[in-house]
């Protein structure tokens, strides 16, 4: 539905990427959909001009994320998160990739739920 409303998948899976990490840049969620850069910075800048989304620049790369003073954003996250509860394990696996390169020799481990020992 989120597809149709947009208008585009690119602008589906910016929109479902965003409501979990907050931020993204162009050039890793090309990498990880496998996406023409231009086309992710063009819907990008489109939601921004549309005051939905926020940019600030850091170096050469241009982080997103949504805008907090626009009346908007909240009725369009509930509606984001509708779609990602919509979606299927196996979409969701696709929308939110799992790491993918391997964690740093010795680096400890930090949990975020407390873990009951039996």
């Amino acid at each position: 539905m989120l597809k149709a409303i947009l208008g585009n998948k690119t602008a589906q899976l910016l929109m479902l990427r965003l409501l979990k990490d907050r931020e993204v840049y162009a050039g890793a969620l090309a990498k990880d959909y496998g996406i023409g850069i231009k086309s992710l910075q063009n819907q990008l800048e489109k939601f921004e001009d549309a005051n939905l989304l926020v940019s600030r620049k850091v170096g050469n790369i241009r982080f997103y994320s949504f805008n907090p003073q626009s009346s908007y954003v909240e009725p369009l996250k509930t509606l984001i998160e509708v779609e990602y509860n919509a979606l299927s394990d196996s979409d969701k696996d696709f929308v939110y990739p799992r790491r993918k390169r391997p964690r740093r020799k010795n680096k400890p481990i930090t949990l975020t739920k407390k873990v009951n020992a039996p």
